[in-house]
């Protein structure tokens, strides 16, 4: 019954201890992947400046590593968090070992002076032999057993309690000096963020003296996307009265293609092997001039030069456009789903390609401020979708 008690308290230890290691281990994973994320911007900005200086695309990259710096901030902070909790919890353990110790002490002490009055061999034998029965004298013999036994015991425990309360002290000291790391990580991030914070008010400010040649360049950028907009949204007209066409004539969508694509929202992969979104889906405010909005159906991504559009999901190519300012786009329909790659220049499909995830669609061009940006869609039917919502976090 005993053994099978210390196995169920083991047990209930052992789970308490993966519960609280389960968030370490996540905030973890969190830290570095925004510190690979920011490792990766700083190569595309490194890249971006040795082209050109004060543009738009080294704005929108040092406002994202903003962002992930932030990110990172956030997660040291839960960790240290967790760490002053831990630290809360181990001053209360000692302090309650101290407190059982004190008290295993005090009864200690009793039972020895009980145990000195009878110190000589000859006294505690001539109590048992002045019984006035053989009862009697069998009741004192075995309380002097019980007391040997129980001085023995306190003895063990006032030892055993006293190492216990030693290695939480040394736990405790190292729970002291990680909080301490932690804490000059934060500052050292902190220092960080504030001298991105400048540099982006700097850029701001070195782009806004160039007011009259940028706002010309930000209006021919918003006509450029409105007009790829207008286009993919007459081509999903198109390809929404040819579904129609084919369901009329009993070719249906492919329902498992569907559902499979469906299945997979937050978990597709990416259209470049690696980058970062610095166009959002959606309505947005120049992010240097007010007065001029961007309206995105898709996301821009930022990646290296050289960088290939590769298709997030089984499907078939269905269109092969060219927008200027926007050069080749692909379309490729995933059932009832389609996603579009744009910005390219050599395309490695043609239309009616079956073709694979991660398959190479097309080489993503460089732009004369050394950016290499895939504009990405996802529609469904003739509904725009917020790409970044179904790709993988």
């Amino acid at each position: 019954m005993k053994r099978a008690f210390y196995i169920l308290l083991s047990c209930i230890i052992s789970c308490t201890f993966l519960q609280a290691q389960s968030p370490i281990d996540d905030l973890t994973k969190r830290r570095k992947k925004a510190e690979a994320e920011i490792a990766y911007i700083d190569k595309l900005l490194k890249d971006n400046v040795q082209q050109q200086k004060n543009s738009l695309t080294q704005l929108n990259l040092t406002k994202q590593k903003l962002v992930q710096r932030k990110e990172l901030i956030a997660s040291i902070d839960l960790q240290i968090h967790i760490v002053e909790q831990e630290m809360k919890n181990k001053n209360n353990e000692v302090n309650d070992l101290q407190s059982y110790l004190e008290r295993l002490k005090n009864t200690y002490k009793g039972l020895l002076y009980q145990a000195y009055k009878y110190r000589d061999s000859r006294s505690w034998m001539m109590f048992v032999l002045s019984s006035d029965d053989f009862g009697m004298a069998y009741r004192r013999w075995q309380y002097f057993k019980r007391l040997s036994e129980r001085l023995n015991e306190l003895a063990a425990n006032i030892k055993e309690t006293s190492k216990k309360i030693n290695t939480e002290i040394v736990s405790l000291t190292q729970k002291r000096k990680e909080l301490a790391n932690y804490l000059s990580q934060k500052q050292s991030e902190v220092n960080t963020l504030e001298k991105e914070e400048q540099a982006v008010q700097e850029l701001i400010k070195n782009l806004s003296g160039q007011e009259q040649k940028l706002k010309k360049e930000a209006e021919a950028q918003r006509k450029q996307i409105n007009n790829l907009n207008a286009t993919i949204e007459r081509i999903m007209r198109e390809e929404a009265k040819k579904q129609q066409e084919r369901e009329r004539a009993n070719l249906p969508v492919d329902r498992v293609l569907t559902t499979n694509f469906e299945n997979n929202r937050n978990n597709l992969p990416w259209p470049v092997r690696k980058g970062v979104v610095v166009g959002k889906f959606g309505k947005h405010p120049h992010p240097v001039y007010k007065g001029i909005t961007i309206e995105r159906n898709g996301i821009d991504i930022s990646t290296e030069k050289g960088s290939k559009a590769m298709a997030v999901f089984d499907g078939t190519v269905v269109k092969i456009f060219s927008v200027a300012g926007m050069n080749n786009g692909v379309m490729v329909q995933h059932g009832g789903y389609y996603s579009i790659y744009c910005r390219l220049g050599a395309v490695h499909v043609k239309i009616g390609d079956k073709i694979k995830a991660g398959q190479e669609i097309g080489n993503i061009i460089t732009n004369d401020e050394g950016a290499t940006l895939l504009h990405f869609e996802l529609w469904k039917g003739i509904d725009k979708l917020n790409p970044e919502l179904w790709l993988a976090r």
